[in-house]
């Protein structure tokens, strides 16, 4: 990154609409609006004032009009990058756009590599790499609670709880190191040791806490795969269309009329949900149904959780039991007794029995009746796989998983050391902890990870 150069780049996704802003940021992007930018009417002598839009046109080198365009000049360091910006204000479509890029990029401006926006940002201390990273979190947000957490973050309280605990870590090395650098005028008591020890437990505990609800984070950030399985023609396909309420799959009274996965999104109990309908498990000879049932088990395999479905106008079978042991352990599991609007020969009893303590609901797929009782199970299982989340920052991101994992480990052997009196190891594995998190606000973080991370952003932010 370039820090001298100004950077340009279409800020909005390319596509019809109403508005579509190219961003310049950098040293010359007033220059660079003048020379492309001319206002309509007569302008004042404070031309361009900050939280101003200027309306009149861009122009091309020859002069010629391109658009009529809303423009906004915010001066340096009040501005997202804390640089001179320069926002244009066009109509959406994917000429006009590009066309207005090109011409920024013609009077002096580069394209703006991926997050670069952002980047600046962060490299001008207008906001530490958490933040950062909220950010393309709250861009691919895929649920309401995903969107607080991000927006939670993008205020600093990830920012804030990771200096909170690198304070403390602090703390507890200050008499380790004052009895090292000076043995004969400070000695450390019990008192002391009984201070690292408390600031150990703290460090230790927070930490653990913000593990425990990466899970939950995640699942509302990212989504959640739910399969549903069943034998052929047991109303799998009719189960999904009823879910999703649109006829996403195709059904029919022959059996095998779904021979690959299929799948629709939805959200369920605030979670964002890909619904996944799979071709019905059997014996079979067929080259292309074992294929479509190979990628079934996969989809089961891979799911958070599984929605069993069993056809309640047939009896219980072999097959019906090898489709219960298909839900491993770590699997949430909701048992769907189909075709309830027919005579019953199922025995909810072998059902129970094969299941143990699984949910079991009964529905009449095709009528769309018993789906908001499924729904409220399958929603209900998931917040038993993604326990309670606390009133602390949403940690969301696999660095910082990871991070933090390492992070405990540290703590973890400095706790050990300090029962087995070994002070001097004490204090490298505090130090070493709190290197560690530094690296999640970006305080001890090496450039070429930053380059990795800031390379996932979408390009404009």
């Amino acid at each position: 990154m370039q820090e001298n150069d100004t950077i340009t780049a279409i800020s909005t996704p390319l596509g019809e609409g109403g508005i579509g802003i190219v961003r310049l940021s950098g040293p010359k992007a007033f220059d660079i609006g003048h020379k492309i930018f001319i206002p309509s009417g007569k302008m004042t002598c404070d031309y361009p004032e900050a939280k101003h839009l200027y309306h009149g046109h861009v122009l091309n080198k020859k002069g010629e009009t391109v658009d009529e365009v809303l423009v906004s000049f915010m001066p340096a360091p009040y501005t997202y990058t804390r640089e001179d910006v320069v926002e244009i204000n066009c109509h959406s479509g994917v000429f006009a756009m590009r066309t207005i890029l090109k011409i920024t990029m013609q009077n002096g401006a580069r394209l703006a590599e991926p997050g670069e926006f952002t980047k600046r940002a962060f490299v001008k201390g207008r906001i530490d790499l958490s933040r950062a990273e909220a950010v393309i979190n709250m861009i691919k947000a895929r649920s309401e609670e995903a969107v607080k957490a991000a927006a939670s973050n993008i205020r600093g309280a990830l920012d804030d709880k990771v200096k909170v605990l690198r304070e403390r870590l602090i703390e507890a090395r200050a008499p380790l190191e004052a009895s090292f650098d000076y043995p004969e005028e400070y000695e450390m008591d019990d008192g002391d040791l009984k201070k690292v020890e408390a600031a150990i437990t703290y460090v230790k505990e927070e930490i653990k806490s913000m593990l425990r609800d990466i899970g939950r984070n995640r699942a509302f950030q990212e989504g959640v795969s739910i399969a549903i399985i069943g034998k052929p023609n047991v109303g799998k396909s009719s189960l999904l269309n009823a879910m999703l309420k649109q006829k996403r799959a195709i059904v029919h009274e022959m059996p095998g009329t779904t021979r690959d996965i299929l799948e629709g999104y939805m959200n369920l109990g605030g979670y964002p949900i890909k619904l996944i309908d799979t071709a019905g498990i059997q014996g079979t000879e067929d080259p292309v149904e074992k294929e479509g049932i190979a990628r079934s088990k996969k989809a089961a395999e891979q799911a958070k959780l599984i929605i069993t479905v069993h056809d309640g106008s047939r009896k219980w079978e072999d097959e019906d039991r090898k489709i219960a042991a298909m839900v491993e352990p770590n699997q949430g599991k909701v048992i769907v007794i189909n075709k309830k609007d027919l005579e019953m020969k199922i025995s909810l009893e072998k059902v129970r029995k094969c299941y143990k303590e699984a949910t079991v609901v009964q529905t009449a797929a095709i009528r769309g009746e018993g789906m908001s009782e499924l729904e409220e199970a399958a929603a209900e299982q998931m917040d038993v796989l993604f326990k309670g989340v606390s009133e602390g920052p949403a940690v969301i991101s696999i660095r910082h998983e990871q991070i933090l994992e390492e992070t405990y480990i540290c703590i973890e052997r400095a706790q050990k050391m300090l029962v087995q009196e070994q002070p001097e190891l004490v204090s490298l594995e505090l130090q070493n902890a709190w290197l560690k998190m530094g690296e999640i606000t970006g305080e001890t973080i090496k450039e070429e990870l930053l380059d990795k991370i800031f390379s996932e952003f979408c390009l404009g932010k």
